[in-house]
């Protein structure tokens, strides 16, 4: 269904003929106001639960997926009452997956009705389940919802850590994988900055080490709060990119440390989305910032020794 279409629902009137078609029109009416609801009050998601555990013994791969409740594309309410282990099948093709939460209806073959007139019995309800699949990330699915993201390479798999969409109140869940990254990376810097300030490095740059420290401490400051929207999370990384851009360009190439890491940051840097863009397009920046984190661990690490040495 369209969700900007307008609803149609049953006029009944005295000595209307009812038949199947108007009693399917009727749940339908309710169905489609039902998903509007959903989509443009909560969103699409997971609203509550649904974590995904993988666990792999020998060569074999199981999903552990937890029970909880989310809202597909299409408004569809998909509810998992309790934990499941699914078995999972390694793709051939490397690259990376998305594990999704199909709704999947099927007949009640156990409350069958006689047809009127004849001899033949048919089921007289239907029952609303799930099923979980793993498809490439780039396919779209309206009846589902995304779980987790996998990355398969030469036959093994490995869960992604990065969020997924999160509807409702609980939109900001995605920030137990996002904001351990940001925090990190601010703990990071701090410590770069604090280490340079004990050398004779920063005394010519003052504006941009003053500008970089501020940016540092009042990211720190917001991420304090406990619900920060993957919105904000990802305005703040990429202002904190931009920042780190302008402080590390200025540090003298002397450094091989420095040499190193500003070219990490510049491509980074380069690839920061427009505000307006889509959470989904900040998202795959979101991983290179991510990647970010190993070099500038590394960086950090060697700074420290390098200064210790110096005392």
């Amino acid at each position: 269904m369209n969700q900007d279409e307008n609803l149609r629902r049953l006029r009944p009137f005295e000595g209307l003929c009812l038949t199947s078609v108007d009693l399917e029109d009727e749940q339908s009416y309710h169905r489609q106001n039902l998903h509007r609801h959903n989509l443009y009050l909560h969103g699409h998601g997971i609203v509550q639960g649904l974590g995904v555990e993988l666990e792999q013994k020998r060569k074999r791969y199981t999903a552990i997926i937890k029970a909880g409740f989310g809202i597909t594309k299409a408004g569809q309410q998909v509810f998992l009452p309790e934990p499941v282990s699914v078995k999972l099948e390694v793709p051939k093709k490397d690259g990376e997956y998305m594990l999704w939460l199909f709704h999947v209806e099927s007949s009640d073959e156990t409350n069958e009705r006689p047809v009127f007139d004849t001899n033949e019995k048919q089921p007289a309800r239907i029952v609303e389940n799930c099923a979980p699949r793993i498809h490439l990330i780039d396919e779209e699915h309206s009846d589902a919802v995304a779980l987790c993201r996998i990355v398969v390479r030469l036959g093994r798999m490995v869960q992604a850590l990065l969020p997924v969409p999160r509807a409702g109140r609980q939109e900001r869940a995605a920030e137990s994988y996002l904001k351990p990254r940001v925090s990190d990376f601010i703990r990071l810097n701090k410590k770069v900055v604090n280490d340079l300030l004990r050398t004779n490095t920063l005394r010519e740059l003052e504006l941009s080490t003053l500008s970089f420290n501020s940016a540092l401490i009042s990211a720190e400051f917001l991420l304090i709060e406990e619900g920060t929207s993957d919105r904000v999370l990802y305005r703040v990384a990429g202002s904190l990119i931009q920042y780190a851009h302008d402080f590390y360009n200025n540090l003298p190439v002397a450094m091989a440390q420095v040499k190193r890491f500003k070219e990490f940051v510049r491509r980074v840097n380069a690839e920061v989305p427009a505000i307006d863009q889509r959470n989904d397009v900040w998202l795959k920046w979101f991983d290179m910032f991510e990647r970010l984190l190993q070099p500038l661990t590394k960086f950090s690490e060697e700074l420290d020794s390098t200064v210790e040495a110096q005392r």
